[in-house]
């Protein structure tokens, strides 16, 4: 009996070593909606699904070595990882096909690890382009997701804000501005408006446009 009271003692505290072992950061995630249009031969950017054209029962649609017939309304899913701390997932149905192209629509998820946004132009081009909405609240010295905009504080009921060019202060209703690059392959321009101030911690929703490149 002590021999198993001495095992239970040592695996309670193995599991609780492995509980608090501490954690990598959670990712950065941006899902919205998502429109794309294959030409024949053409692939969903960064994966192994290529259309192959029209058949006399419905699409072509090849994933990896296999083929496989859809209809309208048949789903499209596929995963990529261009980058190793990039994936992107794609969960799309197809709403039409012809000779030239297949169409479908659903959405699109980006998971980032360390993203280190820097002020950026925009790409003249994206692979994979889309607007996910976001909503963020931001302890006081914390940054909002994606952007280098630290939130220093409220002042006279006003948010007081660090890392956006001219001036630093917004009242609620008011909107925050940021393009750049956050990641090789991703560029960002969002736009945020403020929701809630308060002493510690800010409030902001919006949306972030998300341009990939490089799959």
């Amino acid at each position: 009996m002590r021999g198993i009271r001495g095992l239970a003692f040592w695996l309670a505290l193995g599991l609780a070593a492995c509980a608090l072992k501490p954690k990598g950061p959670a990712p950065l995630v941006y899902e919205g909606p998502y429109r794309v249009d294959l030409a024949v031969e053409q692939e969903l950017p960064g994966t192994d699904v290529r259309y192959l054209g029209l058949g006399p029962r419905g699409a072509r649609v090849r994933i990896g070595d296999q083929e496989v017939i859809r209809l309208a309304g048949d789903s499209v899913e596929a995963e990529a990882q261009p980058h190793p701390t990039l994936k992107v997932r794609y969960q799309l149905r197809v709403y039409a096909y012809d000779e030239r192209a297949l169409h479908a629509f659903g959405t699109v998820r980006v998971e980032l690890q360390e993203v280190r946004p820097r002020a950026a132009p925009l790409p003249s081009s994206a692979a994979v382009r889309f607007t996910a909405p976001v909503t963020y609240r931001v302890p006081k010295g914390g940054v909002i997701p994606g952007t280098p905009i630290v939130f220093a504080g409220k002042e006279d009921g006003r948010a007081r804000l660090e890392g956006v060019s001219g001036y630093p202060y917004r009242n609620v209703g008011d909107s925050i501005l940021w393009t750049g690059q956050i990641h090789p392959l991703v560029h960002l321009d969002a736009t945020f408006r403020v929701l809630l101030i308060e002493e510690g911690w800010l409030t902001v929703v919006g949306t972030a446009e998300v341009w990939l490149s490089g799959m």
